[in-house]
């Protein structure tokens, strides 16, 4: 398996990778009538979201990059367009709220170095690092979280099983205060 290409969220015109959502992706494909197939090696979901918080917080879809077989429907009255092989879809402009709930890490500036050859780019793999808690589609909190994560890049140890998760739950805003 390739290295997989991660969503995009657009936080103030900057544009971060989806890293850790939890819980889950932040919407289901299938819920609009999508059956997204692999694209290729490095987008095996068969799908590319391209969020972005507004000025108001709110949490939106803004466009979508979906492989299927034949043309998937229109949403929210929006059609799809095609490359010249009709296998790849992308949706502009939905500009749709996304009503999820939770936790999410982006990140920015990938540090070519630490490049994953397969599956998703770890949170501490991002120079900049902002962890959102979102309630309902409107961010409620967030916060740059690049020091703590820099600092767990380098004090790191392959020794330690449980040192990410712990970096993990130090960087959540959601979660940051149940110790």
């Amino acid at each position: 398996m390739s290295g997989q290409m991660a969503d995009v969220i657009v936080i103030d015109d900057e544009e971060f990778a989806v890293v850790e959502p939890e819980p889950g992706q932040l919407f289901e494909p299938r819920d609009l009538g999508l059956s997204p197939v692999m694209t290729h090696t490095a987008n095996t979901r068969g799908v590319l979201a391209r969020y972005r918080v507004t000025e108001e917080g709110r949490l939106l879809l803004s466009d979508l990059q979906v492989g299927h077989l034949e043309q998937p429907p229109a949403i929210d009255g929006i059609e799809p367009t095609t490359d010249e092989y009709g296998q790849v879809w992308t949706y502009l402009d939905l500009d749709r709220p996304i009503a999820w709930s939770g936790d999410l890490l982006a990140g920015a500036s990938p540090i070519l170095d630490l490049y994953v050859h397969a599956g998703h780019a770890p949170v501490w793999h991002y120079e900049s690092v902002m962890a959102l808690d979102v309630e309902d589609g409107l961010v409620v909190a967030r916060e740059d979280r690049s020091a703590e994560v820099a600092e767990y890049r380098d004090d790191r140890s392959d020794d330690d099983d449980n040192a990410f998760e712990r970096m993990l739950k130090k960087i959540r805003l959601r979660f940051a205060d149940d110790d």
